[in-house]
């Protein structure tokens, strides 16, 4: 039996940044398995002294957003920011609306 993977992570790579809807959070990927992503997020203690560590987290397929390719047709070739407040809304050349330059 062969596994696939999540349709949400063809073409997805390794250093992509993506953004979770379950946490609200943007990070980027540090691996990919056919059903998830593993991020690194980093968390801050809360004890003396406080440190700042990366820790790793496994975030389903279906609970994120590539954000590093378009959100219309997905390549990665001439994509640009189009949203600077919230999610970064990124569309390439073709994808982007006459009235949006």
């Amino acid at each position: 039996m062969k596994i696939q993977p999540h349709s949400r992570l063809r073409g997805m790579m390794v250093g992509d940044e993506v953004y979770s809807y379950h946490y609200n959070l943007t990070a980027k990927v540090a691996d990919i398995f056919p059903a998830a992503v593993c991020v690194r997020i980093g968390v801050l203690s809360t004890e003396s002294p406080m440190e700042l560590s990366h820790t790793p987290q496994l975030w389903r397929a279906d609970e994120i957003e590539n954000l590093s390719v378009c959100r219309y047709c997905g390549t990665r070739d001439g994509v640009r920011v189009v949203s600077e407040q919230g999610i970064p809304f990124r569309v390439c050349v073709q994808c982007l609306p006459p009235d949006a330059e």
